[in-house]
């Protein structure tokens, strides 16, 4: 039976390394009625924005523009409601303010808005008593709640924490006398003589708060964006670092904004033309039944996976080569977990359906890489342009030492949606390869 499989699986590879020029089957629109980018209610998680369209289809794909619309409309100096905020590198996530319930000084972290247990710290008993086994994020909550009620909040917010006084450096970097700090995985610098420099020297604590809340209960609470930093008392113990990005100061010549509108009026024609894929792909993914096993629940994993090769998207039809592959090593693994002959055989027919599926529809999934793609490369048009404008310098330590690296990325907000803009193959492969001090 292994050696039957086995030949079956050289063949596959042998043949879909060749050219894939095979017909397509026409797939209609599913049913299934989609879910829309829904303003977020508590801010968990954010999402890349070419990810969208694999997390909603053909909404996902739209919205994608829409955002891209009103970055157009901000680098042409135009009136626009969106706005940008830097997306710091911090660690941990921290939630703090007045409790709506006992209209006391909380501190926490995302735990805050759990269901069955909702972890507010509002003295250092509540923190050893929630985290006497997590001593790092223990401690770290433990100076929120120490300084950040002379901070004056008035409301809930949430943030990232920065640095605490022991990890606070003083380098020499490039030649730089540099205040430094790492809360991650990124390494941020800032001139020792410069204002904010001198801000973070003094401090006992830093922190990026971007987020407020609106409602009278933290269970009903749901998430805006910004937060009211300039009403904040002044203390020399707290670095508030501001995280807006000053977009009206990017200088894009007219030749690159017409590139970028360009690509946006691309991405909108390409979007309606892979609409009614993209949606199927949509409506095959799952973590349950056959649908666990669809080449449509191993597309996130795939761009992941090549991020992590420092593989950017480039050729359409490689790209669905490599998919193929991708696809064919993890389904193999689901077959070898298996023990009886009729479970190997049924894990092996899904995966000889998904390769059929990769060959049947190949004209439309190199539409949709072509796509990803063009998302990826517009968006880091305005990548380049904004982080010419960031006053910390940032770093990847690495074992041969300090390398040049660019800031995390930036969240897009427009209508209470929030999507984020990161050049994933410098930030994401960071993250996924390099230490990180908070874990």
């Amino acid at each position: 039976m292994s050696g039957t499989r086995a030949v079956k699986d050289v063949v596959f590879l042998i043949n879909f390394k060749q050219d894939i020029n095979l017909k397509t089957k026409q797939i209609g629109h599913g049913e299934t009625e989609r879910i829309k980018m829904a303003n977020i209610v508590k801010l968990k998680h954010l999402e890349h924005i070419e990810d969208e369209m694999l997390n909603y289809g053909t909404d996902g794909c739209e919205a994608a523009v829409r955002f891209m619309q009103e970055l157009v409309k901000m680098l042409g100096k135009k009136s626009s409601s969106a706005f940008l905020q830097t997306k710091w590198d911090g660690a941990p996530s921290v939630v703090c303010g007045i409790d709506p319930g006992s209209k006391m000084f909380f501190v926490g972290n995302k735990s805050v808005f759990n269901k069955t247990q909702a972890k507010l710290c509002f003295t250092q008993d509540d923190i050893e008593f929630y985290y006497s086994e997590q001593r790092g994020l223990a401690d770290k909550l433990s100076a929120c709640l120490k300084y950040f009620p002379q901070l004056g909040i008035k409301g809930v917010i949430q943030g990232d924490l920065m640095f605490t006084s022991e990890d606070k450096k003083q380098e020499s970097i490039d030649g730089q006398e540099l205040i430094t700090f790492k809360a991650n995985t990124i390494t941020y610098g800032i001139p020792k003589d410069h204002p904010i420099g001198k801000e973070v020297s003094q401090a006992k604590i830093g922190v990026v708060f971007h987020t407020h809340y609106n409602g009278t209960s933290l269970d009903t609470m749901s998430a805006a964006a910004g937060a009211p930093v300039d009403q904040f008392s002044k203390t020399t113990d707290v670095a508030v670092i501001k995280n807006d990005t000053p977009i009206n100061d990017v200088a894009m010549d007219k030749m690159h904004l017409q590139t970028f509108t360009n690509n946006v009026r691309e991405i909108e024609s390409m979007c309606k033309k892979s609409g009614d894929f993209l949606d199927h792909l949509v409506d095959n993914m799952g973590t349950t039944g056959d649908k666990k096993f669809h080449v449509a629940s191993y597309l996130k994993q795939f761009f992941n996976a090549e991020i992590r090769e420092s593989r950017k998207i480039g050729d359409p039809k490689i790209a669905l080569k490599n998919i193929g592959e991708f696809y064919h090593a993890k389904m193999t693994k689901e077959v070898d977990k298996m023990k009886s002959a009729p479970k190997i055989a049924e894990r092996r027919k899904q995966m000889y359906d998904g390769i059929q599926y990769l060959e049947d529809n190949s004209d439309k999934f190199t539409a949709m890489f072509n796509l990803y793609r063009t998302i990826q490369d517009t968006k880091q048009i305005v990548i380049d342009a904004l982080d010419s404008l960031e006053q910390f310098k940032t770093y990847a330590l690495t074992p041969n030492g300090y390398r040049t690296t660019t800031p995390e990325g930036y969240v897009l907000h427009h209508d209470g949606d929030m999507i984020k803009l990161v050049n994933r193959l410098e930030f994401a492969f960071i993250n996924f390869t390099l230490d990180k001090s908070w874990k």
